[in-house]
């Protein structure tokens, strides 16, 4: 039995591993194995988050209005469908505004 025969099927990770999406691997992988593994996809030979496009300006000026602390950036950025919510309840509380009561649009708050 050729080593190769026991590689047909093969997990998401394991694949991610051989195409370098996890950094390098201890030892270098065979090209011949890789090329097996990945059946003409791309690997990645350098560091795989030098390939993400920066985010965090991004965040900062989606979440601008909520700011208060440099942490709500990264409670906005793990958080992005809560932390809005959880951001005015916080101004709410801090104002004193009832938010449930209120109308953000026509900018009608009650006290």
């Amino acid at each position: 039995m050729c080593i190769r025969d026991s590689y047909k099927m093969v997990t998401k990770e394991f694949k991610d591993v051989i195409a370098g999406k996890y950094g390098r691997t201890p030892t270098p992988i065979d090209p011949e194995f890789r090329k097996s593994i990945l059946k003409g996809e791309e690997a990645i030979d350098c560091r795989p988050a030098d390939l993400l496009e920066p985010e965090l300006d991004k965040l900062r000026e989606e979440c601008s209005e909520w700011l208060e602390q440099e942490e709500d950036v990264l409670t906005y950025a793990m958080f992005p469908k809560v932390a809005p919510k959880f951001f005015e309840k916080r101004r709410d509380r801090k104002y004193g505004i009832d938010g449930k009561n209120s109308d953000a649009e026509k900018k009608i708050h009650m006290v």
